[in-house]
């Protein structure tokens, strides 16, 4: 029989034998033949945002052997969840990761922050991240519940992209465009906000002394 001290993690420290209680359908004690290894793995790829992720049964040492890929985390997040905030992190794909599922959360420190995750803006989110690898501008990237962006940074201030559309990579193209003409034009005024909500009129407001 399989019992708890016979599930062997490996990849993670975060992850105990009642977190495998909690988010899948694994019930202990129970045969070793009995254990439907691939819907395990299923259910820990989806509840926990790994990588990749691997359960096999072992006859020795006895047990199941469970390696895991943890993500990488680039930016703190939170999102809500039946009306209760979770805290966690983003990795460049815009996956989200919870916070207790996160092996050393007391040593990082990220400069961006995600706020409105959600499972369907995960693309936009790890677009923008990579139109971003290159600079350190980007601070936040916040998204309300009907999916209207807004980032937040350094040297446009704020950048409204408007409502979630197949129009961002183009959006996102464009912040670079404008911070380039802006760059070489040494503009004395600093920049106060962004509007890319409506393409035919991109609105560009500078602060007024």
């Amino acid at each position: 029989m399989i019992n708890p001290e016979n599930i062997i993690f490996s990849g993670t420290e975060s992850i105990s034998t009642e977190d495998m209680s909690e988010i899948t359908s694994l019930k202990l004690p129970t045969r070793l033949i009995f254990i439907r290894t691939k819907l395990i793995e299923r259910e820990l790829k989806k509840n926990l945002s790994l990588k990749q992720i691997s359960v096999t049964r072992q006859i020795f040492p006895f047990g199941l052997k469970i390696d895991l890929q943890s993500r990488n985390p680039v930016a703190f997040a939170i999102r809500e969840e039946k009306g209760i905030s979770i805290k966690g992190y983003v990795d460049n794909e815009g996956e989200f990761i919870k916070e207790k599922y996160f092996d050393n959360k007391e040593n990082i420190i990220f400069p961006v922050k995600v706020f409105g995750w959600n499972e369907k803006y995960k693309i936009y989110i790890s677009k923008i991240f990579k139109a971003y690898k290159n600079n350190n501008d980007l601070m936040v990237i916040n998204i309300d519940t009907n999916g209207f962006i807004i980032l937040k940074e350094r040297e446009l201030q704020e950048i409204f992209l408007g409502y979630i559309s197949r129009d961002i990579d183009y959006k996102l193209n464009l912040i670079l465009d404008i911070k380039n003409q802006l760059n070489k034009q040494k503009l004395s005024k600093k920049i106060k906000s962004l509007d890319l909500t409506d393409l035919s009129n991109p609105k560009l407001k500078v602060f007024i002394p």
